[in-house]
């Protein structure tokens, strides 16, 4: 074989290596491209069934079980819940509204852009919503005429304020900031793969 012979063979097979990886780059970036999606989706149906429950918990367990009243504290209540259920209630519509926004098809760019808006959003919403949470629960026990301040509700207290500890603690550990780091990091591995 002569030179001309063997840089020939050598190009093309510096060719063929060259479209195997760009092909198996392509295979990468389309399976993390798919994860993400599947991790998206899943954001989806969370933000479209936190639509859903509190209008069933609200019309199937709140509205049976309080008897309407013409007194200051049921009308008190009923301002302090309805305020913050309905704020609660419109965030978490734009939060759904915002992860629908998401599409891969976009460049990926734009794609990371609009995820970290969305985690930037639902770590805002969230920590309003616990904020929120006890004017809802003392609008309930007005509306129910539950005594806030008596020996009989210290027990039922402790336990809503551990519980939500612990939801809080639970929440922003491994719910939010875990599921949007994996993504993340999915999405910096298609970035990489794209250059």
């Amino acid at each position: 074989m002569e030179l001309t012979d063997l840089q020939n063979l050598w190009s093309k097979y510096d060719k063929i290596i060259s479209d195997n990886t760009h092909i198996n780059k392509e295979i990468l970036k389309t399976i993390l491209i798919y994860k993400t999606e599947n991790r998206i989706n899943w954001i989806r149906i969370k933000a479209a069934f936190n639509l859903v429950l509190p209008i069933a918990l609200f019309t199937t367990i709140l509205i049976p079980r309080i008897s309407f009243r013409a007194d200051l504290s049921f009308i008190i209540g009923g301002l302090l819940f309805s305020a913050a259920f309905i704020l609660i209630y419109i965030w978490a519509l734009q939060y759904f509204q915002k992860a629908n926004r998401i599409d891969f098809k976009n460049p990926i760019a734009s794609t990371k852009k609009e995820i970290k808006v969305l985690e930037k959003y639902k770590l805002k919403i969230t920590k309003l919503g616990y904020l929120l949470m006890p004017v809802e629960l003392i609008g309930i026990f007005l509306m129910a005429k539950i005594p806030i301040f008596s020996t009989d509700s210290i027990l039922p207290f402790l336990l809503i304020i551990t519980v939500m500890s612990i939801s809080i603690f639970v929440t922003f550990k491994y719910s939010i900031i875990e599921r949007f780091n994996k993504i993340n990091q999915e999405i910096t591995d298609i970035e990489r793969l794209e250059n």
